[in-house]
Parts: C-alpha cells; sequence; structure tokens
C-alpha cells in the first residue's frame, strides 16, 4: 500500500457538507472519497494528455484516417479500473 501524506487545501462549506455527505453514503472516509474523485481527474487528464498528443501527431493540416479515429475513440472509451473501498 502506498504512504498518505497530509495536507491542507481550502474548500467551499457547500462542497464540503456535499463531499462528507457522499463519502458517508458510500461507506467511505472524507480522504478516501477526496482522494479517489483526486484519482479519477488525474485519470481525466492523462486522456486528454494523450489526445492532445494524438493531434499534435496528426498535424494541424491534416485529418486523421478512419484507423486513427477508431483506435482514438477505443483508447478514449477505456474504462478505468474500480478500486475497492477503503476499509
Amino acid at each position: 500500500m502506498k504512504r498518505s501524506t497530509k495536507i491542507s487545501i481550502a474548500i467551499n462549506e457547500d462542497q464540503l457538507l456535499r463531499a462528507r455527505q457522499a463519502a458517508k453514503s458510500e461507506g467511505l472516509s472524507l480522504s478516501a472519497y477526496i482522494g479517489r474523485a483526486l484519482g479519477k481527474q488525474i485519470e481525466d487528464q492523462k486522456r486528454l494528455d494523450a489526445a492532445r498528443a494524438l493531434h499534435a501527431i496528426w498535424g494541424p493540416d491534416s485529418l486523421p484516417s478512419a484507423d486513427d479515429r477508431r483506435e482514438f475513440i477505443a483508447r478514449m472509451a477505456r474504462r478505468h479500473r474500480r478500486r475497492a473501498k477503503a476499509a
């Protein structure tokens, strides 16, 4: 298991209340809930970076081939591996 590090963040009170309620309804600690959300955001960013890299390969004046489009769609549609709930 990876080691956790404590940090301090500022969050709006309404978001904090909603995050606590959502975490509780899923049987997670607030830390686990926020960590999971952050992990999903990081995965989304990886997908965006991959899309930008592919776009750079295609070039600004060219269009992707049908194979390129299918590969891109397949890559973007891959599901996240779901993690088990925190104990």
